[in-house]
């Protein structure tokens, strides 16, 4: 009886079986290059297919392992420092 409500609050949100957040990025990363490369070089746009497919299989994977990847780095930007011990000492650094 529990199990949708918790599935629903614990998965995170999915775009095209990759992490939401992370593969919106990849595509539109990948498109934006794409528009400028057909602007720049007037090639043909099949070229970056490969490139695109690739990317989000790499994306597909790592959420595989890791269903809360985007929240992860998210995390790690934010809070990612490094602390300098206010005395010298050797060990845990409890001050940051």
């Amino acid at each position: 009886m529990r199990e949708p409500v918790l599935k629903a609050v614990a998965a995170p949100k999915k775009f095209l079986w990759a992490p939401f957040e992370l593969g919106a990025a990849n595509i539109a990363l990948q498109l934006t290059f794409m528009v400028m490369y057909i602007g720049i070089a007037q090639s043909n746009p099949m070229y970056f297919i490969p490139s695109i497919l690739i990317g989000h299989i790499i994306l597909v994977i790592y959420g595989a392992k890791e269903p809360h990847l985007a929240s992860l780095l998210k995390a790690f930007g934010r809070y990612h420092h490094i602390s300098k011990n206010m005395y010298s000492s050797k060990g845990t650094k409890l001050v940051s």
